[in-house]
């Protein structure tokens, strides 16, 4: 069975987006998905942030020492079900981020322990070195989502889409995605978005 990690910043739209393409079509061709973090603050660690990102980089990085803490014990499906309730919460229905939302999260997907996760500092390891692990693969100039063939070192950045595509397109995109991962002269395809972002 082919293999994906899914590397992502929980307080992300785009990477929201791109995440519910990727748990629509991968059962479908078979794919084992997993989760890991990729913390949008330690990207900009060092630099002048402007003070109205401050509390959406906190919120996120709390909310992945749960991710993280759930990955280290071996439970990547419960990974999967907190980040669904969370994004759920925070880009389809428009509620506040912060550990209220997690917590509401961590019930929904059954996760009995939420606060104590937040709380753990020492799960703030885990989220720098799942970053340290994915960032050298896909470069210094990208960020968050990024996907990893497992078992390799090719990864990339994206894809970055608007709606989520689903069925055949879903199937299509996974498709080439996969291709592309498994060409290591692969580096880059863009083009511009226009248009708002639909969580739909």
């Amino acid at each position: 069975m082919t293999s994906l990690t899914f590397y992502f910043d929980p307080g992300c739209p785009f990477t929201w987006i791109t995440s519910r393409w990727l748990v629509d079509a991968a059962p479908r061709a078979g794919v084992d998905l997993h989760w890991r973090a990729f913390a949008l603050s330690l990207i900009n660690e060092g630099r002048d942030v402007p003070e109205e990102y401050l509390p959406r980089f906190e919120a996120s990085n709390r909310a992945l020492r749960v991710v993280e803490s759930l990955v280290a014990d071996g439970r990547t499906s419960d990974a999967a079900a907190f980040y669904t309730e969370y994004g759920t919460r925070e880009f389809v229905q428009d509620e506040p981020t912060g550990d209220a939302l997690a917590m509401v999260a961590g019930a929904a997907a059954g996760i009995g322990d939420v606060a104590a996760r937040l709380d753990d500092e020492s799960t703030d390891a885990l989220v720098r070195a799942a970053f340290e692990e994915i960032r050298p693969l896909v470069g210094e100039d990208v960020g968050s989502p990024a996907i990893r063939l497992d078992g390799t070192d090719r990864a990339i950045f994206g894809p970055v889409v608007s709606p989520a595509p689903t069925g055949e397109d879903a199937d299509r995109l996974l498709e080439a995605v996969l291709a592309v991962l498994q060409l290591p002269m692969f580096f880059e395809l863009k083009r511009t978005r226009v248009g708002d972002l639909d969580f739909s």
